[in-house]
């Protein structure tokens, strides 16, 4: 007797309830990580729900209970490689296009990081104006650990994160995981999300959005808001004393300036282990991320994208590439990888200039859509950032220039709370932001910038 088998499930599965359009990331067995036939899905059905008049938003989510998306799946790309497969730089060139195709669209796209949120996952998620974390995201960019850099569009959006957050998380592959660490909202404190849902709210979101007629940004803003939660504020983001010291060591252009920074600071649990992923990780992959997270903080989204197709098709001829990914996602039981060179004294700056950032690539990266920016053009839907503070206390920003700025922390803190229209943690990260960077002087605040 023979049995018919189960359909297979497409590896994106397309959602239409009447106005919500959604794509669901369908290979839980890999953690729903991307591949070239997963972009090719996305991007033509993406262009049609942009065209039509019956779509009012977009929905980006994965399958499985605590899987959205493990990034883009390097297993698959290193044996594409070694095969010399065009298709691992096919798919490099059609991810990069489409996610700067989302960062460009009029309808509202919405991301439900509802579990790992790994590496560039972060292309198809946190680019979009509304990017929802939950008890379950585990958000990192772990690509130093395999002879890798952030890519996605990463040296575009850590450096816009407040502080040296961006450049901490990009060098030590810190994870940011849910309540277990931070108690949630430190995703959304440390500017990866823009709003904190707990997952047994998620599909009764769903269903509100899915009634709504509207495409405008502003109404979606405030139903995510209606579902959004704050718990124990006392717990939110980074510790006061952490948050100062990844400032103070991450601000180094230099990688042995870090380190050597993290060794100033009284003995903790936080400067040891920091270093110890940074020594434990590629130096060439420490030396390449350092430099383009400086660089991407002047440069357009499209700007920074090329620059890192430009050094993917480099990487891919590094011994450190095949060893990582091998070491570490391939040979079991993992082992640690044997990087070439093995330390950072033998490689220098000027090497990694010479070899990285002087002669291009023999292809470049030719984006779809003319539409840039240098900053995103959603960010009043996330909390107030470290720059967003410091204009309103300076006089800096429009509303403040005649007046020479805010005078005290209660004013700060009333007026963001009405600009954010209520937001729920506003308050919290504008008194942390004062409590970190101000002093009072005369009884006005002043903003220290070596605080």
């Amino acid at each position: 007797m023979q049995f018919s088998s189960y359909p297979k499930q497409p590896n994106v599965i397309h959602g239409k309830v009447l106005g919500l359009r959604s794509f669901v990331l369908n290979r839980p067995y890999r953690m729903n990580a991307l591949n070239l036939s997963m972009i090719r899905n996305i991007y033509p059905q993406l262009q049609a729900w942009e065209r039509s008049d019956n779509c009012k938003l977009i929905i980006m989510k994965g399958a499985g209970k605590n899987e959205f998306c493990a990034g883009d799946d390097v297993r698959d790309i290193l044996l594409q490689v070694k095969q010399r497969d065009p298709n691992a730089l096919h798919f490099y060139r059609e991810e990069f296009d489409l996610i700067h195709y989302i960062s460009t669209l009029k309808t509202p796209y919405i991301s439900f990081m509802n579990g790992h949120a790994l590496g560039a996952a972060l292309g198809i998620s946190v680019h979009a104006p509304f990017r929802i974390a939950t008890e379950k995201t585990i958000f990192a960019v772990p690509e130093a650990g395999i002879g890798l850099f952030p890519d996605a569009g990463a040296s575009f959006f850590l450096p816009r994160l407040d502080g040296q957050i961006g450049t901490f998380l990009a060098l030590t592959g810190t994870r940011l995981e849910g309540i277990q660490a931070f108690n949630g909202l430190v995703k959304s404190y440390a500017g990866v999300a823009t709003h904190y849902v707990p997952s047994e709210r998620l599909e009764q979101l769903e269903d509100r959005l899915s009634d709504m007629e509207s495409s405008d940004h502003e109404v979606i803003n405030m139903v995510i808001e209606e579902y959004s939660t704050l718990t124990d504020t006392k717990q939110i983001g980074f510790e006061q004393e952490t948050r100062q010291i990844i400032d103070r060591c991450f601000r180094h252009d230099t990688v042995e300036a870090i380190l050597e920074a993290l060794d100033r600071e009284r003995p903790m649990s936080f400067t040891r282990e920091a270093k110890a992923k940074m020594l434990h990780y590629s130096p060439t992959s420490l030396r390449v991320i350092l430099k383009i997270l400086r660089a991407g903080a002047n440069k357009t989204l499209g700007e920074c994208l090329q620059m890192e197709y430009d050094l993917v098709q480099k990487f891919m001829a590094t011994p450190d590439f095949y060893e990582g990914v091998d070491a570490q996602l391939v040979r079991k039981p993992r082992e640690k990888p044997k990087w070439q060179p093995p330390a950072l004294a033998d490689i220098p700056s000027e090497m990694i200039d010479k070899l990285y950032f002087t002669k291009p690539s023999p292809n470049s990266l030719q984006l779809r859509e003319s539409l840039d920016f240098k900053e995103y053009p959603y960010q009043r839907y996330s909390l107030p950032s470290e720059l967003e503070v410091r204009a309103a206390v300076l006089g800096e920003s429009p509303e403040f220039r005649n007046s020479g700025g805010i005078a005290s922390t209660e004013e700060t803190v009333r007026w963001f709370k009405m600009e954010r229209k209520k937001k729920k943690g506003v308050a919290e990260k504008v008194r942390d932001i004062l409590s970190r960077k101000t002093i009072i002087i005369d009884g006005k605040l002043c903003w220290q910038a070596s605080l």
